[in-house]
């Protein structure tokens, strides 16, 4: 096989590899990325235990699974809910409204209520009051600065390995013209035959 040949294969598999691969490789654990997630039935009440300090969210889980039971909500919170958030020495946290992430994967979605800053780890207690419907909620630690890291190392990465694909394969495609070229000239000079006297 021509070396030329050889760079055009190798260019267009960094391409696919750079393009379509690895973006999904980064992506994949962002949807799966949900060990720590804590689903509970409101109205009703849990304690959950928090790390480190940090932001940390409630969710509407909508659409899911939960105790072998499936649930399919509307994602509007219904009027008169009440969230109360307290840490474990029962001083309150405020929750800041925010409905603007949304995550779906397969049977599974949810849309954020709001978040809270805990300044401490330990114990909090959330308590859902309010609604006649049971629904499903969610408690999370943010994961935005991961998403960032992920999204834009991710992109920065799978770029070039792409765009060295298409150098390589554009390095490829010039060297088989020049041996293609050679080759003729060769062949050329090998079958001309010279003229006797």
């Amino acid at each position: 096989m021509k070396t030329g040949i050889k760079l055009i294969i190798t260019g267009f598999v960094f391409f696919v590899l750079g393009g379509f691969v690895m973006p999904l490789l980064f992506l994949i654990p962002l949807f799966f990325d949900g060990s720590k997630d804590i689903q509970f039935k409101v109205p009703g009440a849990i304690q959950a235990t928090i790390d480190k300090p940090g932001r940390y969210y409630i969710w509407n889980n909508f659409q899911t699974m939960y105790k072998g039971k499936s649930y399919n909500r509307s994602e509007r919170i219904p009027d008169g809910l009440e969230v109360k958030i307290r840490d474990s020495d029962g001083k309150p946290l405020d929750l800041v409204c925010d409905s603007s992430m949304f995550s779906s994967v397969m049977n599974n979605s949810k849309r954020s209520i709001g978040y809270f800053e805990a300044k401490n780890a330990g114990r909090v207690n959330i308590e859902v009051s309010g609604g006649s419907d049971e629904m499903i909620f969610l408690f999370s630690p943010s994961n935005q600065l991961k998403i960032l890291i992920l999204f834009v190392g991710g992109f920065v990465f799978s770029t070039i390995v792409a765009l060295a694909g298409v150098g390589i394969g554009i390095w490829g495609i010039i060297k088989l013209m020049k041996a293609t070229k050679q080759d003729k000239q060769i062949t050329g000079s090998n079958t001309a035959s010279p003229q006797s006297p």
